[in-house]
């Protein structure tokens, strides 16, 4: 499976670092929710992305000027699409370039930079070395004594490449990303479903983190608290002006004292379709 990758946008130092800048204070500026999973409608971990800040739909308008920002550490989830229910799930992302995929020059290319870089580890590895003694000095040893083996094999493989199949991905890494999903109502009183990767902090080797990264996600902090079992707000409304409901059967019976100008005259009005009773 190959995913590809978005065009990005290009700006110039001086404006994507104001504007990152300009985005970041107001962030900070900002009040923020603190999610409550016992009363909102929430489910899943999001504790592997980037830094979550959930915002009030109120303070949308404050952020108008970053809507079109494709700013690489602050992304607007769901700006002018307030989450009325969250979902977060993990994906493994990864890509694969194929054989056919791969022109002989980029074949070529490829495993000659994985030598020299299997070679300037080996270097370091040997001044390394130089330092140790010991269990650690053995231990080195036989990680350039690898090493060695693994530039030799590759050293064979390229002056023969047409007697060889080649692929490229990074499927092994375990790329793992936190994927949201949100429930937002529409002009029209229906609810939509979208989803979006969220931005991950970036970490060195040791999984520590070099870079923090920020997901904002605007929340409708009323309908959030309700559960949602339908797609049709407008519907939904209607019945639940109706007292009397009956519990059997495979569609439900709905009754409600009639008062002047009736809700189901009210709602043919709205919505210009027949209701059989």
């Amino acid at each position: 499976m190959q995913v590809p990758k978005p065009k990005r946008q290009r700006y110039d130092t001086q404006t994507y670092g104001r504007m990152t800048g300009d985005l970041s204070r107001l962030i900070n500026a900002t009040p923020h929710l603190m999610a409550n999973r016992d009363d909102w409608d929430i489910e899943g971990d999001w504790t592997k992305a980037g830094a979550i800040h959930f915002i009030d739909q109120l303070h949308q308008s404050s952020f108008h000027d970053f809507a079109d920002f494709d700013c690489r550490v602050i992304k607007l989830v769901n700006y002018q699409k307030p989450a009325v229910r969250l979902t977060f799930y993990p994906v493994h992302r990864y890509w694969v370039l194929k054989d056919k995929d791969l022109p002989i020059e980029e074949r070529q290319r490829r495993i000659l930079d994985y030598i020299n870089m299997l070679t300037i580890n080996m270097k370091i590895q040997e001044r390394k070395s130089s330092r140790l003694s010991g269990v650690d000095y053995s231990k080195v040893l036989g990680e350039i004594a690898l090493m060695k083996e693994e530039r030799a094999r590759w050293q064979a493989i390229f002056p023969q490449l047409d007697r060889y199949e080649l692929c490229v991905s990074n499927y092994e890494r375990n790329h793992i990303y936190t994927n949201v999903n949100w429930k937002y109502e529409t002009e029209g009183g229906e609810y939509q479903n979208e989803q979006m990767h969220l931005l991950s902090n970036q970490r060195d080797n040791e999984g520590n983190i070099t870079q923090a990264r920020h997901n904002i996600i605007f929340i409708d902090p009323l309908e959030i608290l309700r559960y949602h079992p339908y797609q049709n707000k407008q519907i939904d409304t209607f019945l639940e002006r109706f007292e009397q409901k009956a519990v059997l059967g495979r569609d439900r019976l709905y009754a409600r004292l009639r008062t002047e100008g009736s809700v189901i005259d009210q709602f043919e009005a709205g919505q210009r379709t027949a209701l059989t009773i």
